[in-house]
């Protein structure tokens, strides 16, 4: 075990040796982004088992360390892989855990964090990275009191007057009203907050909050009309079917709470129609319940197939064994073909056959160099795997005598015509 006086300056040293291995002529590309990377995850191993070990100040410490050689990152070095993104988030889910410890000590110790985290957010590398800088404090509004709220409120007193020079003033601003309202709701408590939460509700986080304190205290009604204002507000095309907290997920989820059926059907029907996949079995489950599924099943794949979600369309279809439909689907539209051909080859070889032949004569017209054609012959070659060898020697023959000027192409041709 690392003696906790000794972590410091390992993070310290294990960052720096990593950042200058890693930099090449003052560059550091995404390779050797990811490998300090790599480091970084390693130092936060290090920091969470100090965690385990209590030794919380210690903890938190190394931990905003780490935070801003990652930011400092963010800024001149490729971090396109998304891997330093990760880093950060998940140093902020290890601060979240120290501030957690922390606020159950003494006084003592809880404002010694939190004036450690207040230098950090200070800094003047998380300048253009304003949400990072807010996320930091939110971290540690667990660890005020009444009094040391007062210099959490000046510190953003202070960040909201510089920002008026900022060019996006009022992403600063709507920052700062978060963080305010949550470290009021800490000291005094939701019912006391409500004004202010609902002064500011065109804020979404803030809008967030009040529909999950309705949905606590059974205000179905509310949560409703808060989430109803957001969800019609927006296009189809903004809605995130992995996001818990998008505005339609959430109301299929406050009418699942409030047991309301046919709300939730139509809203199951509508996450359904905008590509939610997952919603095809919820629906089933609640119709099958109701004793309604056979009467409702073939106008809801026909709506489905209307609202031009082909890849939520042709999954549904899979799991339903629905090969007909699925069939006549990809005779209309060979969209991903080779993929969908394989739930339909054994029913219907010929059809899927002469798709293929069509499809691959129309890819072939198009194709202009060697790595096209190599996507040529591997469909090609999965023709042969579905046991259509007549068709594709037809092709091969037919595409041969079609581009005799085109030597990279017979040359590839040749390659899977062994195969028959």
């Amino acid at each position: 075990m690392i003696p906790t006086e000794d972590i410091m300056p390992i993070v310290k040293n294990t960052i720096a040796a990593s950042i200058k291995c890693n930099t090449h002529r003052g560059y550091i590309g995404w390779s050797s982004c990811d490998n300090i990377c790599m480091d970084m995850h390693d130092c936060l191993d290090m920091c969470a088992e100090t965690l385990e070990m209590r030794a919380y100040l210690v903890a938190l410490e190394a931990t905003t360390y780490i935070l801003i050689a990652g930011v400092k990152l963010a800024s001149h070095a490729d971090s396109s892989s998304g891997m330093l993104t990760d880093v950060i988030m998940c140093t902020y889910e290890l601060i979240d855990q120290c501030t957690k410890e922390i606020k159950k000590q003494d006084k003592q110790m809880r404002d010694q964090a939190l004036a450690l985290m207040i230098k950090v957010a200070k800094r003047s590398v998380f300048d253009g990275w304003t949400d990072w800088r807010y996320d930091l404090l939110k971290c540690g509004i667990c660890l005020c009191d009444e009094k040391s709220a007062k210099k959490l409120e000046k510190v953003l007193d202070t960040l909201l007057e510089i920002s008026r020079e900022d060019y996006y003033p009022e992403y600063t601003k709507k920052e700062d009203l978060i963080v305010r309202y949550l470290l009021h709701r800490h000291l005094y408590g939701k019912k006391n907050t409500k004004k202010e939460l609902y002064q500011n509700i065109a804020i979404n986080e803030l809008r967030i909050i009040a529909i999950k304190d309705a949905m606590e205290d059974k205000n179905y009604d509310e949560a409703e009309k808060l989430c109803l204002e957001k969800a019609n507000e927006e296009e189809t095309w903004h809605y995130r079917s992995s996001n818990l907290e998008d505005w339609n997920n959430m109301l299929y989820d406050i009418y699942k709470t409030a047991n309301s059926t046919e709300k939730q059907i139509t809203q199951a029907k509508k996450l359904l129609l905008m590509g939610n996949e997952k919603f095809w079995d919820v629906l089933k489950q609640i119709y099958k319940k109701c004793g309604a599924w056979n009467e409702n099943y073939e106008s809801l794949l026909d709506e489905l197939k209307d609202s031009k979600r082909t890849v939520c369309y042709r999954s549904v279809l899979i799991s339903e064994n629905e090969k007909k439909r699925l069939l006549d689907d990809v005779m209309e539209n060979p969209y991903d073909l080779f993929y969908y051909g394989k739930y339909l080859v054994k029913e219907y070889p010929e059809q899927v056959y002469e798709l293929c032949y069509k499809k691959i004569s129309e890819s072939c017209a198009q194709a202009k160099d060697r790595r096209e054609y190599k996507k040529i012959t591997k469909n090609i070659a999965q023709l042969i795997k579905w046991k259509g060898n007549d068709t594709a020697k037809s092709l091969i023959e037919e595409l041969m005598q079609r581009y005799p000027r085109k030597p990279a192409l017979l040359d590839e041709l040749e390659k899977v015509e062994k195969k028959l």
